[in-house]
């Protein structure tokens, strides 16, 4: 039967091709006609009648299908073309019609059926039975062809499908198929835009109407294709004009109210959609509001809030309610409450400053306009790290030169001769063979006594009830005499009587040796010892063989990483390196576990400190000089829908303003228009009286309310609102004399309730993502804890998020874009005891005054006869602080000519922090480095002998003191000034690029050079080198990396390596050697380029945790952590010397004069070929061709583009927590 089947189909496509239906478009005679009707029916008949093999057949057979298709071409009959259109349905099918539907298009039957509705609408009499068929068709073949909107637009269908939709509206059957092609004409942009100025809205909210509750694919159809109608900025505006705004909430409503069982979310989520396009724009912003689109939204999402099911609808109907919610501005002005006067500068005069000094005139605003888009508030919940940002305005990144360095003369330069006294002060005595730890006999025997009598009343109070207080830890310090250049605080002693003697000599001034002598009474010390595993430990052992579980996983992925493990562990070291190996360990030398700290030398110092802002007391953690935890704290684990609930609680508050307080209850700007002229910046005598304030309650409007103070140094906290019982918006200050740069606080809060969840939005933070949303908390330091013997920094805070809110940023702070808004950083924290006074703050603050303070304790508590330690100032800043930059060498064995002429001939390492303000991460790493380097650990000992260490450890005080986040007083970033610092405007900069060009013309650049930063987007510390073979530039060739007998040294790479194996916080896949256009200005570039330091860093310390594999992974980074990180950066210069002798290290031969520019470095290849042999296996078996390959997996084992998308800002910006370079630039 089958047989006979199939024969009959092949001998009526015989008869159908005889009869011509080929050939002709109009048949020979009504015969041929007859027949082609009588072909074509009976074709139809068996395909209906008969099974799917039959069909499939037809679709297989190549020749018929192409008759079936010419005949529907070329046949203007009616009859036959319904029953070719008929033959098309079935040979589709009802089920499973993908495949078919492909092999009709490929035969193009979409243009020839196309071409038939345009032929039958041209007929006076149209047959609407026709053309729904052919929809029927189109339906199923509209999946299938990608360019089957393009075709309709091409053959002018669109119209026609409208029109059959207009006069079909009630019959639902019909409809379905019109409307699957026409939701197909919609998704292209262009066919929406026609189809709407031909009024294609008002017909689809009449099918709304009509479909009711039974109809719910009509329904979904309608409510997709008006979706895609309203993505058009001009469909959306005839929408609101038409007033379906009130409908499609009410249909929305209604939906909710009668899908109790969640059958239909996919209508509920199409209307979503189309308010959401509608509330692109600002007049449907305001129409949702007016038809309290608000509320509804609101009621619908939180009776459905506990249902995981409907997490989808909850996030659209969150994002459309904070779009519709008024855009405010921020309660006070845009612009820094307090400016500071710059001085006049020739080479950047004020118009051409970059940074954004901003003008104090008029800040009105101009209104957003109606076609403001708000498309990306979509950032609730967000769990993935790797969010992209806006695209750097760089353009011609691939082609250009490096800019031309400002060269100074040398004449000029030697202003900086004194600024080395290593080289200069040391005198040769030729007859020097003397023992260095013999007393010379110019020393004389000085008797010290109680230094108490000295103090003033005030001082002697807080230093008596810090040090009275049973069980409270006192950072005190030792003394070993003091030098010609000490501050006249020679020691802090307990009260009591302690007698001391000190042999000084007499013409260096250096002390030589003291000697304590307690009396009877004399109360002990107490100090921090920072937290340690002792060796024996069981918990020590069983850590390391975690890392060493962890070392062999961790470098598995990366070859070159494993390869260098390997002949790093291989190194032939001397038996001096081993023991200076197994005795170096921070863990295992107590020399610098101990950290002192000096009460009375820091408030000394801090009254001497300059700032813009006038502070009104010391900050308590500051001055007793608190750390972080002695033990580890985990990464926050945000539980789901925190974020979400934290959104819905600020509309909440926009529903229902009535339960809002908002009551200032802290005003810089009040303050400082209250005290008006008489605002000063003047901070003698500043003390802290915190512990006498604990328990008591201020008498004020609003007594039960918290109390905040940030007038202190590094304090930043502009106004304070309550605007709920516990709960307070925060706004930040901006960095001096700008109107942006929002990441840093630093505030004391008092006046709590024990064991309330207060919580805390920070209103006006600008970057597009935070690490609050991966993990970080922020730090808090109790008053109470500490005097209860727990002075600790700790981190603290649930429920913490990050996410846009309704404040408008303004356009004077955007570059002149419109539209964008601020972000909230929100945390809630329990306070633990009454009344108690805290300080909270973004990271682990590091003051300027603390680092005065410990610079006078390291200078004081140094042996001077075997360290060389000279801190001298070398500039000031614009507003009077001094910059100080300290020397530390090993002191020559003798006077003999040859000792002195090896210290001479030491390379330098050059060390530079803090040039952002904010970044107080970095200063501990600089003091955890320092630390080291002053220690009496044979490793320090060893890079004394064989280094000379020059380090400015901070760039920025002005920005420091002022609380700033990334700028100087001058409203500039610092690190993008170094290509040609203004002497005037930028005095750190200038004077450190000075002190690198004087090592240049003396042919002694440094031998590395590295700038110690922070970076807010990562986890982990890296590093950021340089290499040509990244470079911006193509063949990049002027740079201390291009030599003359291979393409690139590699010896930048070695560090960073060895970091990696030695350090548990060190992340060699995060490290980077890209040299962007964007970059050339930072240090790090300057300082390789024109400098010629091969060796050229950035170091990027994280504000939050490490995620690297190891005993640290997941956990908080903490002050020890950082300051570990200081002292295995200095162990692993060592590392790097391993393989070369003392002479070929310390040998710097003339320059040519080609050379110059190269810098001494460059000319040793001893000096630059230390990872040339490591590499040489790797490079014997690659080709060159293959080397842009391998730095892709050099530069953290992963493509660059996927770098950028994890921290596009950041690296499209600048490395060194370069995210507001785009801020910067506008």
């Amino acid at each position: 039967m089958e047989r006979s089947v199939g024969s009959r189909l092949i001998g009526l496509f015989q008869q159908l091709d005889k009869i011509g239906g080929k050939a002709a478009k109009n048949p020979s005679s009504t015969d041929d006609l007859q027949q082609i009707r009588y072909v074509t029916s009976k074709i139809y008949q068996l395909l209906n009648q008969q099974e799917k093999i039959h069909r499939d057949s037809v679709l297989k057979n190549a020749a018929q299908l192409d008759l079936i298709l010419c005949t529907l071409r070329n046949c203007s009959d009616r009859a036959v073309v319904v029953n070719i259109i008929h033959i098309l349905l079935e040979l589709l099918g009802k089920t499973q019609v993908g495949k078919r539907s492909s092999a009709l298009v490929s035969a193009n039957t979409t243009n020839i059926l196309l071409q038939c509705m345009v032929r039958e609408t041209e007929d006076n009499v149209t047959n609407d039975d026709l053309l729904i068929l052919a929809h029927q068709v189109l339906a199923k073949l509209s999946n299938k062809d990608r360019k089957f909107s393009t075709k309709a637009r091409l053959h002018r269908t669109l119209l026609i499908t409208l029109s059959l939709i207009k006069s079909n509206i009630c019959q639902f059957k019909n409809l379905q198929c019109l409307l699957q092609v026409f939701k197909s004409y919609t998704n292209n942009s262009v066919n929406a835009s026609y189809l709407g100025k031909h009024n294609s809205i008002p017909p689809m909210f009449r099918v709304i109407q009509q479909c009711g509750r039974k109809h719910t694919t009509v329904l979904k159809l309608a409510l997709e294709i008006l979706y895609n109608l309203t993505k058009s900025r001009n469909n959306a505006a005839r929408t609101i004009g038409g007033e379906h705004v009130p409908h499609l909430l009410g249909l929305y409503q209604d939906w909710h109210q009668l899908d109790t069982k969640h059958r239909h979310v996919n209508i509920r989520k199409a209307i979503l959609n189309i308010l959401k396009n509608i509330t692109n724009l600002k007049s449907g912003r305001k129409a949702l509001a007016d038809a309290n689109g608000i509320q509804v939204l609101y009621d619908t999402a939180q009776d459905v809030i506990d249902c995981r099911e409907m997490e989808s609808l909850i996030l659209l109907a969150s994002v459309i309610m904070r779009k519709c919610c008024p855009r405010n501005k921020l309660p006070c002005d845009i612009r820094s409450p307090v400016k500071f006067e710059l001085p006049e500068s020739e080479l950047y005069p004020e118009s051409t400053r970059q940074e954004g000094s901003i003008s104090y005139g008029s800040s009105s605003e101009t209104p957003d306009s109606d076609s403001s888009s708000l498309e990306d508030d979509d950032d609730i919940d967000s769990d993935d790290e790797r969010f992209k940002t806006d695209n750097s305005e760089e353009t011609e990144d691939d082609q250009g030169e490096a800019p031309q360095p400002f060269k100074r003369n040398p004449d000029d330069l030697r202003m900086y001769d004194k600024f080395f006294p290593e080289i200069f002060e040391i005198e040769i005595k030729e007859d020097d063979d003397s023992d260095p730890s013999l007393i010379p006999p110019t020393s004389i025997y000085i008797p010290t006594g109680n230094f108490d009598n000295f103090m003033s009343s005030e001082a002697q109070h807080v230093k008596n009830s810090l040090y009275q207080r049973e069980g409270t830890f006192l950072y005190s310090s030792r003394t070993s005499g003091y030098s010609s250049y000490e501050s006249d605080y020679h020691d802090s002693y307990r009260p009591g009587r302690c007698d001391s003697a000190t042999a000084i000599n007499m013409k260096t001034g250096s002390s030589l040796f003291s000697l304590d002598l307690p009396q009877k009474g004399a109360i002990k010390k107490t100090i921090i010892s920072q937290p340690k595993t002792s060796k024996k430990s069981k918990v020590g052992k069983k850590s390391n063989n975690n890392k060493k579980g962890v070392k062999k996983t961790s470098t598995t992925s990366y070859p070159d990483l494993l390869e260098f493990e390997n002949e790093f562990e291989n190194m032939n070291i001397s038996q001096d390196q081993k023991d200076v190996d197994e005795t170096g360990s921070s863990s295992e030398d107590e020399d610098t576990d101990l950290y002192f700290h000096d009460v009375l030398v820091y408030q000394d110092k801090a009254c001497c400190t300059k700032g813009v802002y006038r502070f009104e007391k010391i900050g308590y953690p500051d001055l007793i000089g608190a750390r972080g935890c002695p033990y580890l704290e985990p990464l926050y684990r945000r539980k789901f829908g925190v974020q979400r609930a934290k959104v819905f609680e600020d509309i909440d508050r926009m529903i229902h303003p009535e339960h809002v307080i908002d009551r200032d209850v802290y005003d810089v700007d009040a303050t400082i228009k209250r005290c008006g002229s008489t605002y000063c910046n003047r901070n003698s005598n500043l003390s802290n009286r915190d512990e006498l304030r604990i328990g008591s309650q201020l008498d004020a409007v609003g007594a039960n309310s918290l109390r905040f103070n940030a007038q202190f140094e590094c304090g930043n906290l502009r106004k304070a609102i309550w605007v709920r019982e516990f709960e307070y918006d925060l706004i930040l200050n901006p960095d001096v004399n700008t109107n942006h740069h929002h990441q840093w606080f630093y505030f004391e809060v008092s006046n709590m309730i024990a064991d309330i969840p207060y919580r805390f939005n920070i209103v006006n933070c600008e970057k597009l993502n935070s690490q609050f949303n991966f993990g970080m908390k922020p730090v808090m330091f109790s008053v109470t804890e500490s005097i209860e013997g727990r002075p600790f920094w700790s981190r603290v805070g649930t429920d913490i998020c990050y996410y846009k809110n309704h404040f408008t940023r303004s356009a004077q702070a955007t570059g002149g874009v419109k539209g964008k808004t601020y972000f909230t950083a929100t945390f809630t924290v329990k306070f633990k005891h009454n009344k108690d006074i805290c300080y909270m703050a973004y990271h682990f603050p590091y003051t300027y005054t603390t680092l005065q303070t410990h610079i006078q304790i390291w200078d004081r508590s140094t042996d001077h006869s075997q360290i060389f330690f000279r801190n001298q100032t070398f500039c000031q800043t614009i507003s009077g602080n001094n910059v100080p930059v300290l020397t530390v060498t090993a002191q020559p064995k003798s006077h003999s000519r040859d000792n002195v002429e090896e210290v001479r001939s030491r390379p330098y390492i050059f060390l530079s922090g803090r040039v952002h303000p904010g970044e107080s991460n970095s200063s501990w790493v600089m003091k955890g480095t320092i630390d080291f380097l002053l220690s009496k650990k044979p490793a320090a000992q060893q890079l004394r002998e064989n280094f000379i260490f020059k380090i400015v450890p901070m760039l920025n005080p002005d920005g420091v003191i002022n609380g700033n986040h990334r700028c100087s007083l001058a409203a500039e970033d610092l690190n993008r000034r170094w290509d040609n610092p203004c002497p005037k405007l930028h005095p750190t900069i200038y004077h450190t690029k000075g002190l690198l060009q004087y090592l240049q013309m003396i042919n002694k650049s440094p031998l590395v050079y590295c700038d110690y930063h922070g970076h807010s987007r990562r986890k982990n510390i890296f590093l950021y080198g340089c290499s040509p073979t990244m470079s911006w530039i193509q063949n990049d060739s002027e740079n201390p990396a291009t030599t003359g007998n291979r393409l690139e040294d590699n010896a930048y790479k070695t560090l960073p390596r060895i970091l990696h194996l030695t350090s548990p916080v060190f992340s060699w896949p995060n490290c980077s050697f890209l040299v962007e256009k964007a970059k050339e200005t930072t240090a790090r570039v300057v300082v390789w380029r024109q400098i010629g330091v091969l060796r050229s860093y950035t170091m990027e310390s994280t504000y939050c945790g490490i995620d690297r594999d190891g005993k640290f992974k997941d956990q908080h980074i903490t002050t020890s952590m950082m300051e570990d990180m200081g002292q295995k950066f200095s162990e692993a210069l060592i590392r790097t010397r391993t393989k070369y002798t003392t002479e070929n290290m310390v040998s710097f031969p003339p320059l040519p004069d080609s050379q110059q520019n190269l810098g001494a470095t460059a000319q040793d290849p001893d000096l630059l070929g230390d990872d040339d042999d490591l590499d040489e296996t790797i490079h014997r078996r690659q080709t060159l061709h293959r080397r842009e390959e391998d730095e892709n997996l050099y530069s953290g084992g992963e493509d660059i583009d996927d770098m950028n998308e994890e921290s596009s800002e950041e690296e499209m910006y600048g490395d060194d927590d370069e995210e507001n370079f785009a801020d910067d630039q506008s």
